[in-house]
């Protein structure tokens, strides 16, 4: 785990801001590059591409930049979004989340994952499958929506939190690299604790669900816990599978979320304790602000949370 004091970080802010964003930039881009360079050269025996990751790793944007990055190798990536293996609502029993009272909608039981993983083993074999799309107006899974066969210069990409369950990679190892995306870095104040990756995750997605879900912070606060909860249960047993690891942290994202997030984060100060998330209160008016909108580039990672 990478570790970057505040001191360092406010440091590059002030006095070296567009060579901050490029040199953090180009971190994160050599990963990707690094994943493609690996599937390329196994696409032949592995044309499944499993993504994992915990909530607000950039796993979205990940994966697209890194199709791109096949195509240039010679590689099509075509997709499948695991969310189209949900199961109709109605036809089963959402779990219960009973440390936070809530429906567990994190539980793999939401999901066919025997169906998923029948369809990509058929892939793995070059067979043709007919792939559901999940209608999430009407909750309801249509069977049969899209057909799909791979070419021997193709592969697969999948990404979702239940693409490492045994039930998956039980029977697909062998046709499979495995990709971990994560924030794996931690922030080090000059007094105080220090900011932990899945704290640095929560900033994420508390900024992408304000500007983009019609959620505000106080409600990505209650839920947190709940995130969390499902991160322990269905990603952390399985991520030691993962073949490669990519740390999607930008040591400058801190100073833009923390900037645009510090009035609603002090109205809900006292909750943040609540949800193990203390110290971002601690540090609040003690991050410098950026002035990015000319240096960041269009393709970064950044924007799925700032837009």
């Amino acid at each position: 785990m990478a570790e970057y004091t505040l001191k360092y970080i406010n440091h590059r802010a002030r006095y070296d801001a567009a060579a901050f964003i490029a040199e953090c930039e180009q971190h994160y881009h050599e990963q990707v590059l690094c994943v493609a360079d690996e599937i390329t050269e196994n696409s032949v025996h592995k044309p499944i591409v499993l993504i994992n990751g915990p909530s607000s790793s950039g796993k979205t944007t990940t994966n697209d930049r890194l199709a791109r990055a096949l195509e240039q190798r010679g590689i099509h990536a075509e997709m499948i979004s695991m969310d189209d293996y949900y199961r109709t609502v109605g036809t089963y029993e959402i779990p219960p989340d009973p440390e936070n009272g809530v429906p567990d909608l994190e539980s793999p039981e939401c999901m066919n994952l025997p169906l998923l993983s029948h369809h990509l083993a058929q892939l793995a074999a070059g067979e043709e499958i007919a792939l559901p799309r999940f209608d999430f107006e009407t909750r309801t899974s249509i069977p049969e929506a899209r057909a799909l066969r791979l070419d021997p210069d193709e592969v697969v990409l999948i990404e979702g939190i239940h693409s490492f369950n045994p039930v998956i990679m039980g029977d697909l190892a062998h046709a499979a690299t495995s990709v971990y995306l994560s924030v794996a870095s931690a922030v080090v104040p000059e007094v105080g604790p220090r900011i932990e990756p899945y704290m640095l995750r929560f900033l994420r997605r508390a900024m992408r669900d304000s500007l983009f879900r019609n959620s505000p912070v106080e409600e990505t606060i209650r839920q947190w816990n709940s995130v969390r909860r499902g991160e322990r249960l269905y990603i952390s047993p399985y991520r030691g599978q993962a073949n490669l690891t990519v740390d999607t942290f930008l040591p400058y994202e801190l100073n833009i979320l923390l900037t645009c997030l510090e009035p609603q984060l002090r109205l809900h100060a006292g909750e943040l304790a609540g949800a193990d998330l203390a110290p971002v209160g601690e540090v609040l008016g003690q991050v410098a602000p950026i002035d990015y909108a000319d240096w960041i580039p269009k393709e970064s990672v950044l924007h799925e949370f700032i837009g």
